[in-house]
């Protein structure tokens, strides 16, 4: 088959960083590599640079505290007439809302091909939009994303994490489990230079002999930090020399160096805020040991950098996290928050078996959460579309 001309609509991109913002990124740069044009489709943003492949609409600021870094916008008929006129092969929706409606009407009017990728499990989110009626609007949000998913041709899910929680909307088409790719290489060790490691260090007041476990996300209160915080004080009354370090930006960031004030230990929290993406890898190599108490990720990339970068894993039990985590030999995984000191300190204690889990991490990361995979994975249902459509 020819080369491709295909749209990847989505509300959230640069200057934006999420991971729906990466996994499109990802997506974009392979397809190209592979022979195939790629225009990016999304709002328009008052920091937004200009890009050659990335086609912007007026976007407006989402009112909800929390989310007022992503922007939406009108459905419109001139609208969908432009993106008529961008001769698309396969529209890719990334979002459920704006630009994923655009997709959809611009599919419905000019008969293209529509694929969905359903990133994000709004049921968890609801706190932003309302602190009451929650039970109903939970409700509303399932019933929401399964007429979405029904609309249409073919549907990608990140995880069986997120399929099951379709199948239990009631959801009964055809679907994919593709995990989201990621460009492992960029993690490795060896792709950096020493000076830099210690340099870092230095300048968060990390000593040489501190012991780093690492939290990198968003600063959400959807992502369990509290619980981490309040659990890694009880490893502080024992362990003087282990540090917290918090990576990224997020609307609680101020509420968790409260709460570590609070509680004590604001000396041992190091909070970084958002930090460019080309310099994530560097503080995965600053860490010895990745934490995470969310449940609520619908893959979780982090855990996968994690372990191409070498950390092991200490984290919260999660169905996404089948696949990823070996307990015993590339980490530890809790269904208890309570079970998450005794393994820290099973860890912490025996330094044969951290060295093992963390020889091992860096062999935990396999050939299908690569980048190249995951285009050629999309790529696949593209051109099953289009034949059948021939």
């Amino acid at each position: 088959m020819s080369n491709l001309r295909i749209g990847l609509f989505s509300d959230a991109y640069y200057p934006i960083i999420s991971g729906v913002t990466i996994s499109i990124d990802t997506l974009s740069k392979e397809l190209i590599k592979l022979g195939h044009e790629v225009i990016i489709i999304t709002n328009g943003h008052e920091l937004a640079t200009f890009s050659e492949n990335v086609v912007r609409f007026e976007g407006t600021r989402l009112p909800m505290k929390g989310m007022r870094e992503f922007r939406i916008g009108k459905v419109t008929r001139r609208k969908v007439d432009e993106i008529g006129k961008l001769n698309l092969d396969i529209i890719h929706c990334h979002t459920e809302f704006s630009m994923g409606r655009l997709g959809r009407k611009a599919a419905k009017k000019f008969d293209i091909p529509v694929v969905h990728t359903y990133h994000t499990m709004y049921e968890d989110y609801i706190h932003f939009i309302s602190k009451v009626f929650r039970s109903p609007l939970r409700l509303l949000s399932k019933m929401y994303s399964k007429s979405f998913a029904d609309s249409a041709d073919e549907v990608v899910f990140p995880t069986a994490k997120v399929k099951n929680a379709f199948d239990g909307y009631g959801y009964e088409k055809a679907s994919h489990v593709i995990p989201t790719g990621i460009y492992l290489e960029r993690f490795r060790r060896i792709n950096y230079k020493q000076e830099y490691f210690e340099e870092l260090r230095n300048r968060l007041g990390i000593k040489e002999d501190d012991f780093v476990l690492l939290f990198l996300g968003r600063m959400s209160r959807e992502k369990s930090v509290e619980s981490l915080i309040i659990e890694f004080k009880k490893i502080t009354k024992t362990k003087d020399n282990v540090k917290l370090l918090l990576v990224g930006g997020g609307p609680d960031l101020n509420h968790f160096k409260d709460l570590a004030y609070d509680l004590g230990v604001s000396d041992k929290l190091i909070c970084t805020g958002m930090v460019p993406v080309q310099d994530v890898g560097l503080y995965y190599q600053i860490s010895d040991l990745f934490v995470n108490f969310s449940i609520t990720e619908t893959q979780g990339l982090t855990y996968i950098e994690a372990l191409a970068s070498g950390v092991p894993l200490l984290v919260k039990y999660d169905d996404n996290l089948e696949g990823v985590i070996k307990p015993g030999e590339n980490g530890f995984a809790f269904c208890d928050d309570l079970d998450f000191v005794p393994l820290f300190n099973k860890i912490y204690n025996n330094e044969s078996l951290f060295k093992q889990i963390t020889e091992n991490s860096g062999n935990a990361c396999i050939n299908k959460f690569s980048a190249e995979n995951y285009a050629l994975n999309i790529l696949k249902i593209y051109i099953s579309l289009l034949k059948d459509k021939e």
